[in-house]
């Protein structure tokens, strides 16, 4: 039987790609490191082209060195995802082993998914509309210039019940002074370290509350320098949530 001898061109040869000559190569174990090193060098060319374009304002040609680059972070991306969704599954499982909830008895504004629902903003008149009179409408409240849709309790602010003044508006000083009639204002004069600790708890409380919910930002009026502060009232009352 006589032996054929392979042509020169045969596609089942194994071939590197040169940088320095631009094409590819017979694949040989004593050119790995040349390769490599010429390999590093055109990156090294491409990451100073990319830098000097910039500088310029030019854009250049997408090249495969920059997708090569950009693998790395890609695959780093894709990884994390996966590892996060696994963790959660896992906290998933292991709190209706351990406890029958998956969110281990944790309730707050996270596990409220009107939490990532996109917020607006409320003039003053509109923030009004929702002061707890119409019951085919929520109930919102502003404290510290946050709303927050607070018709989960609806006994509370609703109309006739003991907060209603709090609801369609932004009476944040009330919250601090329990002047339910008189200081239904965002005016914050004249309030004390202790009082302004109390009003940040109370905003705290709405804030990270688990069926209470930012909805948006009020745009407060400016308060007039030159007007009185709100003068104490004699029988403030705190109030209860």
């Amino acid at each position: 039987m006589t032996e054929t001898k392979q042509p020169a061109g045969n596609s089942d040869e194994k071939r590197d790609f040169d940088p320095s000559l631009q094409r590819s190569v017979p694949s040989k174990r004593a050119n790995q490191p040349y390769l490599v090193h010429q390999q590093y060098l055109a990156k090294e060319r491409r990451k100073e082209q990319v830098k000097k374009a910039r500088e310029e304002g030019r854009t250049l040609p997408p090249s495969d060195l920059d997708e090569e680059e950009s693998a790395p972070l890609t695959y780093f991306l894709g990884l994390s995802v996966v590892v996060l969704v696994v963790a959660i599954a896992l906290g998933s499982l292991s709190g209706m082993f351990f406890t029958n909830d998956p969110l281990w008895g944790y309730r707050g504004k996270w596990s409220n998914w009107r939490t990532y629902i996109p917020q607006h903003e409320f003039t003053m008149d509109r923030l009004m509309v929702y002061n707890g009179d119409r019951e085919d409408l929520p109930i919102l409240l502003s404290i510290k210039g946050d709303v927050f849709d607070v018709s989960a309790g609806r006994l509370h602010y609703s109309q006739g019940s003991p907060y209603h003044n709090l609801a369609g508006r932004d009476a944040s000083r009330a919250f601090t002074t329990g002047c339910f009639e008189t200081h239904l204002t965002h005016d914050l004069r004249g309030l004390s370290s202790d009082q302004l600790k109390s009003l940040d708890a109370w905003h705290k409380f709405f804030q990270d509350h688990h069926t209470y919910h930012k909805v948006g930002r009020a745009r407060l009026p400016p308060i007039d320098p030159a007007s009185p502060i709100p003068e104490p009232c004699r029988f403030g009352r705190p109030q209860r949530s």
